[in-house]
C-alpha cells in the first residue's frame, strides 16, 4: 500500500514537499512509542497517520483508507496500565497476571463499537465504517468529519456563548442520538465541549466514545473526566450512576454555550454551591430553559431530571404553559415577559428586608385562620365511615423513541423487557435496514403500566421480484402484469419497419429473469405503428424478396447521402 505522497497529518497530497502545506505536517517526523509507527497497515486496507488523542483506553490516529482513497479516524484498544508493544512496535502484549483484565476490557470494547456501528440515520453520530481485531487488540474505524471541537468554536465566535435559539438548532439532534444510544445500554459518560465537534456543516456531532471504566475515579484505569461537566456519581462517590449521569453532563455543557462560563465542578458544589445564572444571562434565556437546566444540575442524582427524553420535554416547552416552583440555581433575573421565577438575592437591601417582614406577617395571619377553619370542620364534621383504599399503586413507564434501533437489541436487553411484553411483526422495507424497527404500537413519550404489550415492525429489508417474460404481449396487458408485480413501468415506443405486430412488447430493461427491489422501474419498449407504403421500391419482390443485382441492401441508405 503506497502512500509516500500523502501527509501522515492529515492525508492530504504532499506533491513532494517536505512540510504539508495544509496543516503544518513534518514529512519526516517520528511517531514516539507506544503509538503505532506511520504508515503501519491495519485490516490490509488503512495506513496508520498522526496521533490525534489518546487516554487510558487507547489511542486515536488520522489513518488513510486505501480502498476509498478517503482519511478516517482509527480508534485503537490500548488499555495503558496493561498494554505494551512487542519488539515489532505494532502487536500489543499483555502480561499473564493481567490477561484476564485485558481481555475483560477488550470485549467491552468491541461490543460498545458493535453496537454503535448498528445505529444509523443520525445526524449526530460519526458513523463507524469498519471494527477489525489483529494483533492481539481491536481497531474501530470512523468516518473522518472535518471538524471544530465545541470548546473551540464557542472561544473562537464573537461573545463566546450562544444564544437559545442557536443552541437549540445544535443540541437537539444530539438528544434524539442519546435517547438511543440509551436505549440499547450504552451511556456516554464523558459529553463535554472537547467531545462535542463542529462540522462545516454546522451539524454538532458526538465524539469521545470509551468503555465506563475510563469514566469513573478507582476503576482501575486513569479516569478521564472532564471538570464542570462530569457530575459528583463518577468521582468516587457512593452514588448511582445512569442516564442521569448524561443529563447532567449534557445540560452543563448548555450551560457552557448559553452563559460563557465553565459550570462549577460538581465536587465544589457538594460542599459549597455557587454556581449561578448571571443577571445580563438570565435576561435572554428563555424561564423554561433556565428550569431545565436547574433540573438537570442537581448535584444528587435522585434529585435530577431520570433521563433524556425527561429533559427533551423540558427543553421543548414553551414560556406560555411553563410556571418555574424550583430554586435550586441562583439567577439575578426579574422576568417580566414570560412566566415567573424563583429568585434569591445574596443580600437583602433595606426596602427587601421590610417587604420579607410584612409578608411573613401576613403569611402567619393566613395560615391562622386556615389552621382554625380547619379545626372547625374536623370537630363538627359528621362522623362517616372509613373508606378502605382497594387501589393498587401501579409504577408507570415512560415509552422511548425505539424506531431506527437494532430490535435484537431491544429483545435481549433485560431493563426493557422488564417495562414492557415485546411483541413484534415483519415486513418488507427498502428504507429501513433489515433487522431494526420500523414503527412502535405505542407512542413516544407515552406512559403505561409497567409489563404493558408493547408491538413492533421489524423491518425485512426489500423485497425483491423476478421481472417476469412480456414479450410479444401487447403493451397495456404487459404493464398491467408488470404493476401488479410490483414494478413501475415506464412504456417507450420503438420504431417499427412494418415487419413486427404494432403495440406489442419488443424488449424489457432490466431484461427478464432479473430480481429487483419491489417498486423499481422498469421499462418495456412496444413496436409503434408501421410507416405507410409511399410506394418507392425498395428492390423486393413481394414474393421471393429478391435483392437488386449489385446493390448490398444492408448498406441501402448510402445511396441516399
Amino acid at each position: 500500500m503506497n502512500c509516500d505522497n500523502l501527509c501522515m497529518g492529515c492525508m492530504s497530497e504532499l506533491n513532494g514537499q517536505k512540510q504539508c502545506p495544509n496543516c503544518g505536517h513534518y514529512v519526516d517526523s517520528p511517531q514516539i512509542s507506544p503509538y503505532l509507527p506511520l504508515k503501519t497497515p491495519i485490516g490490509g486496507r488503512y495506513i496508520v497517520g498522526k496521533v490525534i488523542s489518546s487516554n487510558s483506553e487507547g489511542i486515536s490516529y488520522m489513518a488513510y483508507d486505501v480502498d476509498k482513497k478517503s482519511a478516517v479516524v482509527l480508534r485503537e484498544f490500548f488499555p495503558e496500565a496493561v498494554a505494551k508493544r512487542k519488539n515489532n512496535k505494532i502487536s500489543v502484549m499483555v502480561e499473564e497476571s493481567y490477561q484476564e483484565s485485558y481481555f475483560y476490557l477488550l470485549n467491552d470494547f468491541l461490543d460498545m463499537w458493535r453496537n454503535i456501528a448498528r445505529i444509523r440515520g443520525f445526524s449526530a453520530l460519526i458513523p463507524v465504517l469498519d471494527i477489525i481485531e489483529e494483533n492481539n487488540t481491536a481497531y474501530a474505524v470512523m468516518e473522518y468529519i472535518e471538524s471544530l471541537t465545541l470548546r473551540e468554536f464557542l472561544l473562537r465566535s464573537k461573545t463566546g456563548y450562544l444564544n437559545w435559539e442557536k443552541a437549540k438548532q445544535l443540541f437537539m439532534p444530539v438528544l434524539s442520538l442519546l435517547s438511543n444510544l440509551h436505549n440499547i445500554g450504552i451511556i456516554h459518560y464523558g459529553i463535554s465541549p472537547d467531545t462535542l465537534l463542529i462540522g462545516r456543516d454546522g451539524k454538532l456531532r458526538l465524539s469521545g466514545f470509551c468503555i465506563s471504566q475510563v469514566r469513573f475515579e478507582h476503576n482501575g484505569l486513569r479516569p478521564e473526566l472532564f471538570d464542570g461537566y462530569t457530575p459528583l456519581e463518577q468521582y468516587g462517590y457512593s452514588l448511582a450512576s445512569g442516564e442521569w449521569s448524561d443529563v447532567y453532563a449534557f445540560c452543563a455543557v448548555i450551560y457552557r454555550a448559553l452563559v460563557g462560563s465553565v459550570p462549577q465542578d460538581a465536587v465544589s458544589r457538594s460542599t459549597n454551591d455557587k454556581l449561578i445564572i448571571p443577571a445580563r444571562y438570565a435576561e435572554i434565556i428563555p424561564v423554561y430553559v433556565i428550569n431545565a437546566l436547574m433540573n438537570g444540575l442537581q448535584i444528587d442524582p435522585q434529585e435530577r431530571t431520570k433521563d433524556i427524553e425527561a429533559l427533551r420535554e423540558e427543553l421543548s416547552a414553551t414560556p406560555s404553559n411553563v410556571v418555574s416552583s424550583y430554586s435550586g440555581m441562583n439567577t439575578s433575573r426579574d422576568d417580566k415577559k414570560d412566566a415567573p421565577v424563583v429568585v434569591t438575592y445574596d443580600e437583602d437591601s433595606p426596602w427587601q428586608t421590610i417587604l420579607k417582614t410584612f409578608l411573613i406577617i401576613i403569611g402567619v395571619g393566613l395560615i391562622g385562620f386556615a389552621g382554625w377553619m380547619i379545626y372547625d370542620r374536623v370537630i363538627n364534621a359528621p362522623e362517616e365511615p372509613p373508606v378502605e383504599d382497594t387501589t393498587d399503586e401501579v409504577e408507570m413507564v415512560e415509552v422511548p423513541d425505539f424506531v431506527n434501533v437494532p430490535f435484537e437489541l431491544i429483545a435481549q436487553n433485560p431493563v426493557q423487557n422488564e417495562r414492557f411484553t415485546i411483541k413484534s411483526v415483519s415486513e418488507y422495507n427498502a428504507k429501513i435496514e433489515k433487522g431494526y424497527i420500523v414503527s412502535q404500537s405505542i407512542k413516544v413519550g407515552t406512559k403505561v403500566p409497567k409489563g404493558t404489550e408493547i408491538t413492533f415492525v421489524i423491518s425485512k429489508g426489500p423485497e425483491y421480484v423476478v421481472v417476469p417474460s412480456v414479450i410479444d404481449l401487447d403493451a397495456e396487458t404487459a404493464k398491467t402484469q408488470l404493476e401488479e408485480a410490483g414494478f413501475v413501468v415506464k412504456v417507450i415506443e420503438k420504431t417499427n419497419d412494418g415487419t413486427y405486430t404494432a403495440n406489442t412488447v419488443a424488449e424489457v430493461s432490466p431484461e427478464v429473469g432479473t430480481s429487483l427491489v419491489k417498486g423499481s422501474e422498469i421499462q418495456i419498449y412496444v413496436w409503434g405503428e408501421a410507416p405507410e407504403d409511399n410506394g418507392f421500391d425498395w428492390g423486393f419482390d413481394d414474393d421471393d424478396n429478391d435483392i437488386i443485382p449489385g446493390i448490398d441492401f444492408d448498406n441501402i441508405f448510402d445511396l441516399f447521402r
